[in-house]
């Protein structure tokens, strides 16, 4: 097919996706609702759609928040896996019973697409997979609580970033991991052979409370839950709490988790036909 351009005239040919793209399984990836100079943005890190297109293998599509629930069905009734990414944001204490907080740290946008989202996809067996915030929305979706500040209490290791740090060395391997039980992400690790696991730290709050319908994937050293899997379910359901897309070329247990991922959204798409 060719087309004109508007500027020169000439006639271009339009990109051609090939066979492969067109049998990729596409994944909704909720954005993150901001408000810059009084000018409202949907955003999404860019670093998480490449981990989707190089890594799992996906077609990468934004969703946005705000979507009410039955458009969200819509949408969903077309995709093959949803990702819920991390955010600057928290997720509202409102929805879990936690104290008060500040209007500027909140996205309900985001909130309530998030946890429509999940219902969802949930219900109609579509892969699933959170990271960060995500896997808070997660444990939060189906009855558990957040603590703000995770880092407090004996023992406890700083699983805050360090901002005056060059970005790349914040999202380093910061501190160890242990595997339990046998869900999704318990089985990446294994499967990574790192020893020992190492992952980066970079959330203020974590699962206090953890709702009845996960099972824990992995813990820090410290007790803190770090991996997640929903209990239950015939497909992948899973969530981490550090964030597996900033090195998801070059770590061992970034890459099997993010291929897990893209084939449990293969086997829904070739389901689904």
């Amino acid at each position: 097919m060719r087309i004109s351009s508007p500027i020169s005239g000439k006639l271009l040919r339009a990109p051609d996706c090939g066979r492969a793209d067109k049998q990729r399984p596409c994944v909704g990836v909720i954005s993150d609702r901001r408000t810059e100079d009084g000018v409202g943005y949907e955003t999404v890190r860019v670093r998480y759609l490449e981990a989707l297109r190089t890594t799992a293998g996906v077609l990468p599509l934004v969703i946005p928040g705000g979507l009410v629930e039955g458009d969200l069905r819509v949408c969903l009734s077309v995709l093959n896996g949803v990702l819920l990414t991390g955010a600057e944001s928290n997720v509202s204490p409102s929805f879990y019973g936690g104290p008060e907080a500040c209007p500027k740290t909140l996205d309900l946008d985001r909130d309530r697409t998030s946890f429509a989202a999940i219902e969802i996809a949930l219900s109609s067996g579509i892969p699933l997979f959170g990271i960060c915030r995500g896997l808070q929305e997660l444990n939060v979706a189906l009855g558990g609580s957040l603590s703000s500040n995770i880092s407090e209490g004996e023992g406890r290791i700083t699983h805050v970033e360090d901002l005056s740090r060059p970005r790349d060395l914040q999202y380093a391997p910061f501190h160890a991991i242990l595997a339990e039980g046998h869900g999704h992400i318990a089985q990446c690790i294994r499967r990574s052979q790192k020893n020992p696991v190492l992952v980066n730290t970079l959330h203020r709050q974590g699962i206090a409370r953890l709702a009845d319908g996960l099972a824990v994937d992995a813990r820090c050293v410290d007790g803190v839950i770090e991996a997640i899997s929903v209990k239950d379910t015939a497909t992948f359901a899973a969530a981490v709490q550090w964030h597996p897309e900033w090195f998801h070329v070059e770590d061992s247990l970034s890459v099997e988790i993010f291929r897990a991922f893209g084939e449990a959204c293969r086997s829904h798409m070739i389901e689904t036909k």
